[in-house]
């Protein structure tokens, strides 16, 4: 017993010493706006070696140079809609690439418009049961990757209006059907919305939005973004990130009292 007690307040004594790193799983982060605000444009700054694009709704990519830089080819690009298969094609990402840290699935809304599509003629609410269920198994899934893994959710928000008059977003469904069974938010720690302002030559500005900020219902940890509008460059949304998991957290080490 003695032996053990030694070994503890040895161990204890280190801890003391030690500085704690925070470690997680793969980050999962939503990128959310109207179309044409410079969600899928933000990707142009990412390593394209280290990038894997899922392109949901099978659309070109909105910069110059993307199907140079993402292709079949390449291995670094597909197009699939189906909830199943992104489900599937992040795990094997995760197990057979680990040259890749970002995964970007692009226009994923669409993963749940085309399988409502499919299942139009089925009567009952069991379709929306089934496709909240398909949706939180795919976005937890992509929680639970390898660690140095980034899987980016891009898609559309919606205006949450009352009497008539806009005052919030949210993360866009197919509808209150499938609204009433999952929340998309809650499955987000880091949820990035698009802002477009002007400049004082009137050119537009894209950026995003942090933390709350007028309507915009974003959010991401204490402390991880200095500003509440930032950049919209995913590079260094990475860095932001990379930074703020890896930097170390001295441990408060309380101090008695003398007596």
């Amino acid at each position: 017993m003695e032996t053990i007690n030694r070994r503890f307040r040895r161990n204890k004594r280190k801890q003391n010493k030690l500085k704690i790193k925070n470690q997680m799983s793969s980050k999962l982060i939503a990128i959310v706006g109207p179309s044409g605000t410079g969600k899928s444009t933000s990707v142009r700054t990412l390593n394209p070696k280290e990038t894997f694009i899922i392109n949901v709704a099978r659309k070109e990519l909105p910069f110059k140079g993307a199907e140079k830089l993402y292709n079949l080819e390449s291995k670094n690009y597909m197009e699939v809609d189906d909830i199943n298969q992104i489900t599937a094609l992040l795990q094997q990402i995760s197990e057979k690439a680990p040259h890749i840290k970002n995964i970007i699935m692009d226009d994923a809304i669409y993963s749940m418009s085309f399988l409502m599509m499919k299942k139009a003629n089925e009567i009952g609410f069991g379709k929306f049961v089934n496709l909240a269920k398909d949706v939180t198994n795919m976005l937890t899934s992509a929680r639970k990757l390898r660690n140095d893994l980034k899987v980016f959710y891009i898609t559309h928000s919606e205006n949450i209006e009352d009497d008539g008059h806009i005052v919030g977003q949210k993360i866009k469904t197919i509808g209150k059907a499938l609204d009433n069974q999952i929340v998309l938010e809650g499955l987000f720690t880091i949820c990035l919305y698009t802002h477009v302002g002007e400049d004082k030559d009137e050119n537009a500005t894209y950026h995003f939005v942090t933390n709350r900020f007028r309507n915009y219902p974003a959010k991401s940890p204490m402390g991880m973004f200095d500003n509440n509008l930032i950049p919209n460059d995913l590079q260094v949304v990475c860095d932001t990130i990379d930074t703020y998991y890896t930097e170390e957290v001295p441990v408060s080490v309380p101090v008695k009292d003398k007596k």
